[in-house]
């Protein structure tokens, strides 16, 4: 039966980790110190045993690891181990609640240095450096462990945080704890110390834990609140390291659950038990369930208790799987590799940057093409995101939109490898990739300070148009533009030749092509509402904003902002919509039109409607704010009062004449459209097979436009809406009446001609 207990106890004891992990998580309720009665005092006395238990199992924990040298391959398996865990619990996050954040990504590669899990970085830590505590003498450890004790029980007589362990969730604490573990091995103590140990450690353990149950009475007596409350309920606390000491000590040596330790089963248990991303849902998961006190600390215990099934069973399989693939060897080899000492670090970095430099200089390329591109879409060195504060836009993007700009990166080295895979050529590749993201940098700059907005896949659609909008700018850019392109692929030729770089495999190509294809071919799922791809694309910082076309290209970039723009919803399907509603509704509105219409002798087929649509014109005494004296239109003011006339309801203004057009034609207001769809002319209208406008109720239509026609697509669009001629510049109906105008606001192009 010992021997069953024996066996069996470092399972109990890491139930009991477990609970003690979880169970004071505020959701729980548990350690929120708002009443004074009996169930606070049990609960304060069932914190104290836990807290007894943990401790107890990390000085095992310290105990072990200090016997054991077990190398740097299990070292950094150990911690590889830990961020599998935490890019599992980054993807349960998303496949399970649909939620993804950058700062969880960050997490879960950088377990270590962001400290997500102190505990699990001090299991690592141990493993590397508790094996050097065997080359001290046995006094020289007896006395270490005793000044680490002496610590603890200092911070708790003067209740004051002297070295940065009293909320005992930091690698400091976790490591001392195991350290008195490591230096009191060994001890073999004789009877009469044994007994002393017992009566003694019995009394503390008492007298602790009567403290710890009269504290929150205490705290309200002197200090009216619960501010003390937890003062010998903590895991810092000296008396319940002594205690836990005392038991350490009484086993003779014998370390339990000595092959669960080095096997990684324990380890696997507290890492699944404590990251925090998974540890949310265990606790989320008891608070949500049962109410009665004594229920929720069973039903605790039985979800830590499957928890640790399953972190045993996935040591099981990583360990199975680890085994037998044929990287592992590979990977044991470049372990081995490693520099042993610090001074002998810089050698080796300087070798792997050497052996990996075409990689490593490609990602660099990437990473600050993206920071220039992104740079590029702000007009001024200042930018106040949070409307009150300003910041320097090249701060704000290097810190708050770092996870834009890795994403950004990322997709100019698919770019680069999918062009690399192409030609097969590295120095060629990267001549090609690096212009040409500069160019669409500039490009989308120009644009951004002329229209207001970056360059939309509805403009690459305008491919009529390319040599019209080159009018646009002044002549030396593209030339200069093409040339410092074929300069440059140039110069990657040359270095193709004298500086090779070997080409990918052609497994290598095709997994490259797929790639490339694949993330970019993601984004006609960005926009889906609630889809996982579009939280993940959120998550990594990307804010599509399509009101604002000009501020979502300064949060994004114009590489992200022009994908965003890809994912189309014309309108969210309206509540009760079908054929034979609609069709219901038009009968209704026929009835209607048939009495209006009933005593007209006119018929509207037989007269002549003529639409203007002129940016120029309007009110000014309409406009807000605006006060002028007299009435600057008297003679259109005198004739609404005699003819038909109203009011227009636009859904914008100040721009956007081809959208004006369409609504004015179409019937159909954009502002009901989804804010993906910027320009129904070149995003629905090509489309379509049918498209109903108001001039097919003649027999014959005419369209004017007075500049170029090529501009978002209405030439092949006023021809779908069946008008019988379009006239515009460069139409082959010929314009009589034209003449030059002054562009005030251009330098490229200062003259423009017009329909006058």
């Amino acid at each position: 039966m010992k021997k069953i207990i024996a066996n069996s106890g470092w399972l109990i004891a890491l139930l009991l980790t477990v609970m003690n992990l979880w169970m004071w998580d505020s959701q729980l309720q548990f350690s929120n110190y708002s009443e004074n009665n009996l169930k606070m005092a049990v609960l304060q006395l069932v914190h104290v045993i836990l807290i007894i238990v943990e401790l107890w199992l990390l000085m095992q924990l310290g105990r072990t690891l200090k016997r054991h040298r077990l190398g740097r391959t299990r070292v950094i398996t150990t911690w590889l181990v830990l961020v599998a865990y935490g890019a599992g619990s980054v993807l349960l996050q998303l496949v399970w609640k649909n939620q993804f954040y950058f700062s969880d990504l960050l997490n879960a590669v950088f377990p270590i240095t962001r400290n997500i899990f102190p505990l699990a970085t001090a299991y690592i830590i141990a493993m590397a450096t508790f094996p050097r505590v065997n080359e001290l003498s046995e006094v020289n450890r007896r006395f270490l462990g005793k000044v680490l004790v002496g610590m603890f029980l200092v911070a708790t007589v003067f209740y004051n945080d002297l070295w940065g362990i009293k909320d005992s969730q930091n690698v400091l604490f976790y490591l001392m704890v195991m350290m008195v573990g490591a230096a009191f091995d060994g001890i073999e103590l004789p009877d009469h110390w044994r007994r002393f140990v017992k009566r003694w450690g019995t009394v503390t353990l008492l007298v602790t834990a009567v403290l710890a149950m009269l504290m929150p009475t205490i705290s309200v007596t002197i200090h009216y609140d619960m501010s003390t409350a937890n003062r010998f309920s903590n895991l810092s606390d000296g008396l319940l390291v002594l205690v836990a000491l005392g038991m350490f000590l009484l086993q003779k040596n014998q370390v339990i659950g000595e092959h669960q330790i080095l096997n990684g089963g324990i380890y696997s248990s507290l890492v699944l038990a404590g990251l925090p991303l998974l540890r949310s849902h265990y606790v989320g998961f008891a608070a949500g369930h049962v109410g009665n006190l004594g229920l929720k600390i069973l039903l605790v215990t039985i979800i830590a208790g499957a928890v640790m099934a399953v972190g045993f069973v996935a040591n099981w399989c990583l360990r199975r799987l680890f085994s037998s693939l044929a990287i592992t060897q590979h990977y044991k080899r470049w372990v081995e590799e490693l520099p042993s000492h610090l001074m002998e670090w810089p050698a080796w970095l300087k070798k792997f940057c050497h052996r990996h430099w075409p990689a490593l200089t490609a990602v660099g390329v990437a990473y600050g093409l993206a920071v220039i591109s992104n740079l590029l879409m702000f007009t001024s060195w200042k930018v106040n995101p949070a409307g009150s504060m300003t910041f320097d836009n090249y701060i704000y993007l290097l810190t708050a939109r770092q996870g834009t700009l890795l994403f950004t990166a990322l997709l100019i080295w698919l770019v680069f490898k999918l062009v690399q895979s192409l030609v097969k050529r590295y120095w060629l590749a990267l001549s090609i990739v690096v212009p040409l993201i500069i160019i669409w940098g500039i490009a989308n700059r120009i644009k951004l300070i002329t229209r207001e907005e970056p360059i939309l896949p509805s403009d690459v659609m305008m491919y009529q148009a390319y040599g019209s909008m080159l009018k646009l700018v002044s002549a030396w850019i593209p030339i200069t533009g093409a040339v410092v392109y074929v300069i440059t692929i140039g110069l990657g030729i040359y270095l193709d030749r004298k500086l090779p770089v070997p080409a990918p495999s052609t497994k290598r190509r095709c997994i490259w092509t797929v790639l490339t294809v694949l993330f970019f071919g993601s984004s006609i799922f960005w926009n889906h509402t609630d889809s996982r791809i579009s939280t993940v694309i959120e998550g990594l910082g990307d804010h599509p904003i399509f009101y604002n076309q000009q501020d979502g290209a300064r949060e994004n970039g114009p590489i992200i902002q022009f994908l965003n723009n890809i994912d189309i919803t014309v309108m969210e399907k309206p509540a009760g919509y079908s054929k034979a509603r609609m069709e219901k509704i038009a009968r209704e509105y026929q009835v209607v039109a048939e009495e209006i219409n009933k005593d007209r002798k006119n018929s509207l087929s037989s007269q002549t409607i003529m639409f203007n649509l002129s940016k120029s014109f309007s009110n000014p005494k309409r406009v807000p704010g605006v006060k002028i004296k007299g009435n600057p239109i008297p003679y259109i003011l005198s004739l609404k009062k005699t003819t038909t006339s109203g009011l227009m309801m636009s859904s914008g203004y100040g721009g956007g004449t081809a959208n004006m057009e369409y609504m004015t034609l179409r019937g159909l207001a954009t502002a009901n459209f989804s804010s993906t769809l910027q320009t129904p002319y070149t995003q629905i209208v090509p489309r379509l097979t049918k498209n109903w406008t108001f001039n097919q109720l003649f027999d014959y239509a005419v369209g004017i436009h007075p500049y170029q026609g090529v501009f978002y697509s209405r030439v092949a669009d006023y021809a779908k809406f069946g008008f019988n001629r379009f006239y515009y510049l460069g139409s082959k109906y010929k314009i009589i009446d034209k003449k030059k105008t002054r562009n005030v606001n251009s330098s490229a192009t200062p003259w423009s001609q017009t329909v006058s």
